[in-house]
């Protein structure tokens, strides 16, 4: 039994080998343990780093899915024929992508509009001398019309005429003369005002001549101005609209010549000179003072179509005169305002001297949101330059007790109102009357000659429009119109027409 005692020191001898060599065979791993360390430590902060990216992605687009719910909610709020589907239709969820598809479409089409809007900015389409950015604008309008009896412009009717023998008793066509071009410039800032200027034309001026009918139009200037533009003054040089009569009622049926024209609307584009200086008041509002010389033309004057001949107010050697006071918030298109004018020209006549002066009053109300009420009124003498007076500043004729040749400023009143409805932002229907009306005591105050024109005796001019505008986008406009025209002689029966126009548009 002895033998088997030697046997643990050899064990032990060789666990003690084993574990010295073990020893030395793990200070290496040692040193890379730390290495891997590190290595994991930076490999953490990667992925870290890399989670806090991936959860601004998400972020970014959570708020991209919300962004694109209220614009879902806000098309169909717009949209007047969605209806609301029951909640157990299957329909309402067999396809939960298609709402959204819907509104990604709309979403991808207004952000290539606003691209196409941002390289429209950067390049240089048209470029002036100056170097100031000038800037296109118009309108491709095209005019279908029926009209049920005769008036005297069939393109843009403003008077019911009688019905010649044989005559058809209407009229049916469609043109594109009422197409607007427009071109503005903004130039250097001067004694710390804005400068700018503008020009806008139409093709209504004639019909190209040519030995076959032809709707083809001339080209003619309608507006044109220069301004001086400061925090509270401006300063208007420019072939405009009277002062007196800021407003026009909504139509794309009548552009050529604004919307009740010739039955309430005192429109005539003459050159002016203004100035107008704005008096602050709170929560946006203003009290406006404007003045102007006005250069009043005269109807029925100028005989000649390449020469100009001076006008009876040209003839006085003083311009007119126009001044109005107004009361109205900062909003140009449908804010409240509140406006009250006067005009004064003198006239020079063969052996004579007239006044001619009008008192205005303009009102746009808006009720709530969606509703407005808007509209002008006048009472004066001799404004057919300006588009009343049915289109008369005097009468001449005979004086019924001396018998010599005589003639008297033309009386009027009149004025035009229409009711606006905004259904939807694209969506909107307005309704309109409006009448022009000479005195019949300046009528009878002179015997007319037997051979006067039914220009001459016309008294009255009455007219009511309703018309619906819709723009499916932005640029494109569809609008149909009615309306009706009832036309006075001082003598005998008036005349009627009816007016079917059919406008379709593209705003550029």
């Amino acid at each position: 039994m002895r033998p088997s005692v030697s046997k643990p020191p050899a064990c032990l001898l060789l666990a003690l080998t084993s574990i010295f060599l073990n020893a030395q065979t793990t200070s290496q791993p040692v040193i890379s343990a730390d290495a891997r360390t590190v290595q994991l430590e930076r490999r953490l902060e990667t992925i870290s780093s890399a989670l806090v990216a991936a959860r601004q992605q998400v972020d970014q687009s959570l708020q991209q899915i919300h962004e694109l719910q209220q614009e879902l909610a806000e098309i169909k709020q717009q949209l007047p024929s969605a209806q609301t589907v029951p909640p157990n239709s299957s329909s309402s969820i067999a396809d939960p992508l298609a709402a959204l598809k819907t509104s990604v479409t709309d979403v991808q089409e207004r952000q290539d509009t606003l691209e196409a809007q941002v390289k429209l900015h950067d390049q240089t389409k048209v470029e002036s001398d100056s170097k100031y950015p000038i800037h296109l604008s118009g309108l491709v309008l095209f005019n279908a019309f029926a009209n049920r009896g005769n008036v005297d412009n069939i393109d843009l009717p403003a008077i019911a005429i009688s019905q010649p023998d044989g005559a058809s008793g209407g009229s049916l066509g469609a043109g594109l003369r009422q197409t607007i071009l427009g071109i503005e410039g903004s130039g250097p800032r001067i004694a710390g005002a804005r400068t700018s200027a503008n020009v806008n034309m139409d093709f209504f001026a004639g019909l190209a001549y040519a030995n076959f009918g032809t709707s083809a139009g001339i080209v003619r200037m309608r507006t044109a101005s220069i301004n001086l533009d400061w925090p509270k003054d401006s300063v208007q040089a420019g072939l405009v609209g009277p002062l007196i009569s800021p407003l026009s009622p909504t139509s794309y049926a009548t552009v050529a010549e604004p919307g009740m024209a010739w039955a309430g609307n005192l429109w005539t584009w003459a050159p002016q000179l203004r100035y107008a200086h704005q008096f602050p008041l709170q929560e946006d509002k203003h009290v406006q003072f404007e003045f102007g010389l006005w250069d009043t033309p005269s109807s029925g004057y100028n005989t000649s179509d390449v020469l100009r001949s001076p006008s009876p107010s040209e003839q006085s050697r003083q311009p007119a005169y126009e001044t109005r006071v107004s009361y109205g918030t900062s909003s140009v298109d449908r804010g409240l305002q509140v406006g009250l004018g006067g005009y004064y020209s003198r006239q020079h006549y063969p052996y004579n001297n007239n006044d001619s002066w009008a008192a205005t009053v303009d009102w746009r109300v808006p009720l709530g949101a969606r509703f407005e009420f808007s509209g002008e009124g006048y009472r004066g003498r001799s404004l057919g330059g300006l588009g009343g007076g049915v289109y008369k500043d005097v009468l001449y004729g005979t004086n019924p007790v001396t018998g010599a040749p005589a003639f008297v400023g033309l009386n009027a009143i009149g004025g035009w109102a229409q009711f606006k409805s905004h259904f939807t932002q694209s969506f909107e229907a307005n309704a309109a009357t409006g009448q022009d009306n000479g005195f019949a005591d300046d009528f009878h105050s002179i015997i007319l000659p037997s051979t006067a024109t039914s220009l001459q005796l016309r008294a009255r001019n009455r007219m009511i429009v309703g018309n619906l505008i819709y723009r499916p986008k932005t640029y494109l406009i569809f609008s149909p119109e009615y309306r009706r025209i009832w036309t006075w002689p001082i003598y005998g029966q008036g005349n009627t027409a009816d007016v079917f126009t059919l406008s379709m548009g593209y705003q550029f």
